[in-house]
């Protein structure tokens, strides 16, 4: 896939999970499937056992594999039959090549998943698409969306947009499995199994692909059960034809049935593209509990986030990242921790996750030293004792920021409540999209503000000339009731004076 300014970075993969049929009659049911090129994950609280997901196919551009000579003229990459098969499985069975082969090869040592992203790792992802398990219910649960952040040994980031939704499954008589109205008997169906479609794309584009596959759900909805893997496909491949804009005032606006979708631009080529509502952890937490979050990170703590609802993990996570720029967190960033993965909390170094609500007892009794972040309740705590032991940050500095959030207006509503209503649902998008921006805009102003007050005289104690900066003399130059703040803040990798 070409990347450059103009390029689209979206890969799409359709994730499936389906047992054997001796399995899924021993257990009632274990059949899942999930759809796209972002993982999700399941919400809703089952009465039946919680199952494995894995990936059947993959969705990404040039949406082709290579064929071998046998199946020049056979059935597409897509047929039925290829569908129905372990993507996992597939890989697990093929032959190992031996060097001299792949010596032979040349050219054509590229595997034969040439779709699939380099940077994804196909055996973990169903666990974050369904990081609650995959559960099947005797109600359809609500469609529900969830984000992810992968972050490779480099540093790099790819981001996730997950959906989920159900659909109805049943056993007829003689074991076989039925599915969207194809029923041996007129009974209706009893059980729901979770459909996943993913988004995996190098850019953060939280609102502009929930959008999107928002209308794939329209789509998908009214469609035959046999046209179900040809309209994800036709999704993915036009998807992938939406360039990315560059970096300035133009963002990209494209029409996807019934929704006008936008995505916007960096303000510059050292910044990330902004879409998401950045003033959601305003409406959790009050001003004081920000600045102490703010502090955790500043000061490299290992913080884990907690909420009962998957989605808020990793915007919160990804608004409180974006509001100690120019700073970058350095360390292990996992937003969104499956049931499977609660082991990475029991890491020696930094970091920053997030776990489902009801593993927050589990975790605080077995990991000390960890800063709690309870998002439903707004509280922040720590694990080895009731009260956190958080130094404030520097007066000054402290009430310019707490001013300046009591002045804004983080209510939409009350903001339009003199406005008449429009029938137009792009135009009352494009009018909550522009209130967004604006609010966007008065909040990254204020973190930095508040970054900058913090560190306003640090370059008063830098040697441009051996580029070595004086932490002795700035922080005897500090107020004493600071200086515990600057000691924790300065031994940090977060901190790097320049």
């Amino acid at each position: 896939m070409v990347v450059d300014f103009y390029s689209s970075g979206f890969h799409h993969v359709w994730f499936s999970s389906r047992q054997h049929e001796a399995m899924i009659q021993s257990r009632l049911v274990k059949n899942a499937e999930l759809f796209g090129s972002v993982p999700v994950a399941a919400t809703g609280e089952g009465e039946l056992p919680v199952i494995d997901a894995e990936v059947l196919q993959v969705h990404a551009p040039p949406f082709v594999t290579r064929e071998t000579p046998g199946e020049a003229h056979g059935p597409s990459a897509f047929s039925r039959v290829q569908r129905r098969r372990s993507f996992i499985k597939k890989k697990r069975d093929r032959p190992a090549a031996s060097p001299s082969a792949n010596a032979a090869k040349g050219s054509e040592a590229t595997t034969e998943d040439i779709s699939v992203p380099k940077d994804i790792d196909l055996v973990a992802l169903p666990q974050l698409c369904f990081p609650g398990g995959l559960q099947i219910l005797s109600d359809p649960g609500e469609d529900c969306f969830h984000f992810l952040v992968f972050t490779d040994v480099f540093g790099n980031q790819t981001y996730g947009m997950v959906v989920q939704y159900y659909r109805p499954v049943q056993f007829s008589q003689d074991g076989s499995l039925h599915q969207n109205g194809h029923w041996s008997s007129s009974r209706p169906p009893r059980l729901y199994t979770a459909f996943a479609i993913c988004v995996i794309s190098k850019y953060p584009y939280y609102n502009a692909l929930r959008d999107c596959l928002s209308c794939l759900l329209v789509q998908l909805r009214t469609c035959r059960n046999a046209d179900f893997e040809e309209r994800v496909k036709d999704f993915a491949a036009k998807l992938a034809l939406v360039p990315i804009p560059p970096p300035g005032p133009l963002h990209v606006v494209f029409s996807l049935r019934p929704l006008q979708i936008v995505l916007p631009s960096k303000e510059d080529k050292d910044n990330p593209a902004v879409d998401l509502d950045l003033h959601l952890p305003f409406l959790c937490f009050k001003p004081r509990q920000l600045l102490q979050i703010i502090t955790c990170i500043l000061m490299e703590q290992r913080v884990v986030f907690f909420s009962s609802d998957w989605a808020r993990l990793t915007l919160m996570a990804e608004c409180f990242i974006l509001y100690i720029r120019p700073l970058l967190w350095q360390h292990p960033y996992v937003p969104i921790l499956s049931r499977h993965m609660l082991d990475f909390i029991m890491a020696p170094t930094a970091f920053l996750m997030g776990c489902h609500l009801h593993h927050l007892e589990e975790v605080a009794a077995e990991t000390e030293d960890l800063v709690l972040i309870n998002i439903d309740d707004g509280t922040v705590s720590s694990s080895c004792s009731e009260k956190v032991d958080i130094p404030d940050i520097p007066l000054v500095a402290e009430e310019c920021f707490i001013k300046r959030v009591e002045g804004l207006q983080v209510h939409y509503d009350l903001d339009v409540c003199r406005l008449g209503t429009s029938t137009d649902i792009n135009e009352l998008r494009a009018q909550r999209r522009q209130w967004q921006q604006r609010l966007n805009g008065e909040i990254q102003t204020i973190t930095l503000e508040l970054i900058v007050n913090i560190f306003r005289e640090v370059h008063d104690n830098l040697n441009y000339e051996h580029r070595v900066f004086n932490s002795e003399e700035f922080l005897r130059s500090r107020e004493p009731t600071d200086q515990h703040f600057y000691k924790k803040v300065l031994d940090t990798h977060i901190f790097t004076p320049s």
